[in-house]
């Protein structure tokens, strides 16, 4: 198996609150960002996933490498539109 790292980039601006993706398009980013992690892990266990956010002219990172599942969805909880 190969081993992967993978870091996510993640528009969190004020246009991600556009319900033309039930129930926005945030929720349906952070859904499928969901199944990406889930499948990378799945993959390989020593497989890492991280996520970045982008608001305006802001760059966050909101989870550094891990392979750790939870971690990497708890953190996908807290990722709010604006910056936030």
């Amino acid at each position: 198996m190969t081993l992967e790292a993978t870091h996510i980039c993640i528009d969190n601006s004020e246009s991600m609150r556009n319900g033309d993706f039930a129930p926005n398009r945030l929720q349906a980013v952070t859904n499928a960002c969901h199944l990406l992690c889930g499948a990378k892990t799945q993959r390989n266990p020593e497989n890492e996933v991280g996520f970045l956010t982008m608001a305006d002219d802001r760059v966050r990172i909101e989870e550094t490498l891990t392979s750790d599942l939870g971690r990497l969805l708890a953190s996908l909880t807290n990722v709010r539109p604006g910056g936030g």
